[in-house]
């Protein structure tokens, strides 16, 4: 009888066992897909992080090479300017003096 006993003291100790090992593994497998998934998010974000900076970046980068052309063309046509300007006033110049010869 003490036999019988002791086997079913162990059976339902093995029962009580496989039920909370089946429980763990359920509780490990929902963690790991909580963590994939909280893994995943994060992922995400920073990647979109990184899409905002580079185009933050590449904003500024486009804003200062636009300013530096403007300036560069503004100084361009003064330069041309002046040029057109001296060579103005000597073709006008010569055109006072030409007229001039003919009368």
């Amino acid at each position: 009888m003490e036999l019988i006993k002791q086997i079913k003291d162990a059976e339902t100790t093995a029962k009580t066992l496989i039920g909370e090992a089946q429980k763990y593994a359920v509780q490990v497998v929902e963690n790991a897909g909580r963590l994939h998934i909280e893994q995943f998010v994060k992922m995400q974000q920073e990647r979109r992080n990184s899409i905002e900076t580079a185009e933050s970046d590449g904003q500024k980068q486009g804003i200062a090479e636009s300013e530096q052309l403007k300036t560069k063309s503004s100084q361009t046509k003064q330069m041309i300017e002046q040029k057109a300007n001296a060579k103005m006033e000597i073709a006008v110049k010569t055109v006072i003096d030409f007229i001039k010869k003919q009368d």
